[in-house]
């Protein structure tokens, strides 16, 4: 005996997504990092070219990339964030 197929009622209920928005919030913190991160670049790396330990040149250049990277990072999400709220307008 064969059973019978039973289709499902679909809910017709509309599922907002969540959107991401460029709140002034969340600017001023990625800005607040941003800047926190390139003051700990330049430190790290004025620091490494006047040091005279290798290792604290090596310790001191491995910490600017690091910063650097970080910096980079909040930057690309800063501009991100800038054009978001341009396009909101």
């Amino acid at each position: 005996m064969a059973k019978k197929r039973v289709k499902r009622k679909k809910s017709s209920k509309n599922i907002q997504k969540n959107k991401i928005r460029a709140s002034q919030r969340k600017i001023r913190i990625v800005s607040i990092n941003l800047l926190v991160f390139l003051v700990l670049t330049v430190i790290s790396w004025i620091l490494q070219s006047v040091v005279a330990s290798t290792i604290l040149i090596n310790l001191f250049f491995l910490l600017t990339w690091i910063f650097g990277f970080v910096f980079i990072a909040f930057l690309i999400v800063f501009l991100i964030l800038l054009v978001m709220k341009s396009m909101k307008k």
